[in-house]
Parts: structure tokens; sequence; C-alpha cells
């Protein structure tokens, strides 16, 4: 999206060689944040979305530094002691790698319609992984339901998706009349 050039917005040349510019001015930036098609709140979202890939990469460290401290090689996945703590720490991380797709593709479709209201449900969803990889980190494999809670965030993704998408296929088959 390109700032137009006008009375008090002047345009920088672009950086990205595409001809985007940046705008210079407090009125043209806004006038070019008017023009999206997304809601204006959406940034929370694209925030939210960040935070979760935070949350992996965590969980990622963690699991290496583990994997370290035990000694276990690549390519194998768990360790063979029957109290493994390292095995813990990667059921942790595969968890939540396995709910991870869903999760974004609910926050970005839910995020369109109901742009708070998704970012609440997706930080429910982030900090409940974390309760529930810390208590996984313990070793003890019951403490991980200390952040169970973390479905209800992703629940909420899933209603508040229904809701936006029921909305917009009702708007085809039933246009408001003005």
């Amino acid at each position: 999206m390109a700032c137009s050039v006008g009375a008090g917005a002047a345009r920088k040349p672009p950086r990205n060689g595409i001809g985007i510019g940046i705008c210079s001015s407090r009125a043209a930036r806004l006038q070019a944040r008017a023009a999206s098609p997304l809601p204006a709140e959406f940034g929370f979202v694209a925030l939210t979305a960040a935070s979760s890939a935070v949350l992996t990469q965590w969980q990622a460290v963690q699991v290496g530094i583990q994997r370290r401290k035990v000694g276990l090689k690549y390519p194998q996945m768990y360790e063979d002691a029957e109290k493994s703590v390292f095995n813990c720490y990667q059921r942790a991380h595969q968890n939540t790698l396995e709910s991870y797709p869903a999760f974004l593709a609910l926050l970005l479709v839910s995020g369109l319609g109901y742009p708070i209201t998704a970012s609440v449900f997706g930080m429910v969803w982030v900090i409940g992984r974390v309760v529930y990889s810390l208590g996984y980190y313990t070793g003890d494999p019951d403490n991980r339901f200390r952040g169970i809670w973390n479905a209800f965030g992703l629940l909420g993704l899933l209603v508040t998706s229904i809701v936006f998408g029921s909305s917009q296929v009702a708007a085809i088959f039933f246009p408001r009349v003005s």
C-alpha cells in the first residue's frame, strides 16, 4: 500500500523494490491505514501470533538444553529411561506443535471479524501453554494439567471463527437492504 503524495505527505523512495514507500506524515499514514481491508485492531492479532512463535521457540530451546543435559543424540526422539524428564520436555513441545496449525488458522480467521476477542482467546492459549509446559517440565506428567485451561483459548477461537464464518455466509444469502 503506497502513501499518496499531497499536501504535507512526502514520499520517500521505496526500500523494498516493489514500489511501496514509507509514509512520512501522520495524515498520510492514517489515510494508508484506512485503505486496509483488515480491521484496525488486527495488529493485536499479529502480536498474538508473534507471541505464539516465541512460545514454540522457547519450548524448542528447552528441549535442546535437556537433550544436551542427558546426552541424547539425534535422531533419537525420546530417552529410553522409564522416568525421563527429557521425555516430558519433548512431549510438551510436540503437543504444542500438534495443535499449532489449528491455533494459527483459527486465530487469523476469527481475528478478521473479532480481532480483540481473538487476541484475548489467543493469549489464553499461549499463557496456558506456558503453564502446561512448566508443569510438564517438573518430570511428573500429571502436573501438565495445571495449564490444561489453554484449551479454553482454542475453543474460544473455534467458536469465534464459526460465528465469523457463519456471518459471512449469511451475508451472501441474506443481504441487508438499505
